[in-house]
């Protein structure tokens, strides 16, 4: 079965999402979640996954000077189109090693996004605020991935959410298997069509909304198969989606 990694974008908050399949590799990176796929070319969008793909496709170089082991994140960056919404870090060989979404200062309302987020998710770059995860260790992204272990393990093999500034060191690692779950502060929510069984991190109802965690996870068939960012602005982008409040109803929130 091929494996998917996909885009999904919630309302009142900018949410970005991946799904994966439930199979041991992952042979895809798609953004932009949607229900109409047949009749929006944006939604599910495959992404490439070599760093020469992306340059064929488009993407251009977005390191902005820094090296693979920069201040705050490992891989070369790049972007398409001038958008920061999605980002594409790939290893010292060129192959996928992780996502970021940056959010322009300037376009931020004030305290977005809240200094009381666990954890620090958010790094300041130049005019942006960028969060980042990883598909592979981000202490192997400045080795890199030889061209039989990217055939092996495909996009990556799993999700290392940055906590951080230390991009080795400050990261959460999410179970694989939703039965792994319960040991951790993620909280169950609501099961959303063709998106899946959504967890958000430590939420409850009388909870502080200047608290919530900028991120969510899917699993299907007790299997991790997504993720998304959530922030507090309404940003400008085509890979975002606006869905109405009711469909946080839908998903737990």
């Amino acid at each position: 079965m091929k494996s998917v990694v996909a885009l999904a974008l919630l309302s009142l908050v900018c949410v970005e999402g991946w799904l994966f399949s439930d199979d041991a590799e992952w042979n895809d990176l798609k953004v932009t979640w949607g229900i109409n796929q047949l009749f929006s070319s944006t939604v599910f969008d495959s992404l490439p996954r070599t760093e020469q793909a992306a340059r064929d496709a488009g993407w251009v170089d977005f390191s902005r000077g820094s090296s693979c082991d920069g201040e705050f994140y490992r891989g070369s960056r790049y972007i398409r189109d001038n958008d920061p919404a999605v980002m594409l870090l790939f290893d010292h060989n060129g192959y996928i090693a992780g996502i970021q979404m940056g959010a322009r200062t300037a376009e931020l309302p004030p305290n977005v996004p809240s200094p009381k987020i666990p954890f620090d998710m958010w790094n300041f770059d130049g005019d942006m605020l960028v969060i980042t995860a990883y598909f592979i260790d981000p202490a192997t992204v400045c080795t890199g991935r030889s061209d039989a272990l990217f055939t092996l393990e495909g996009t990556g093999v799993g999700l290392y959410l940055q906590t951080g500034l230390n991009p080795e060191t400050d990261y959460q690692e999410i179970p694989r298997d939703e039965t792994d779950i319960s040991a951790t502060a993620w909280t169950k929510g609501g099961c959303f069509y063709t998106m899946g069984q959504h967890y958000w991190y430590d939420t409850s109802a009388n909870m502080d909304c200047d608290e919530f965690f900028p991120v969510f996870l899917l699993y299907n068939s007790g299997r991790l198969n997504g993720f998304g960012w959530n922030i507090n602005a309404d940003l400008n982008s085509p890979r975002y989606e606006h869905p109405p409040a009711d469909a946080l109803a839908v998903s737990g929130l």
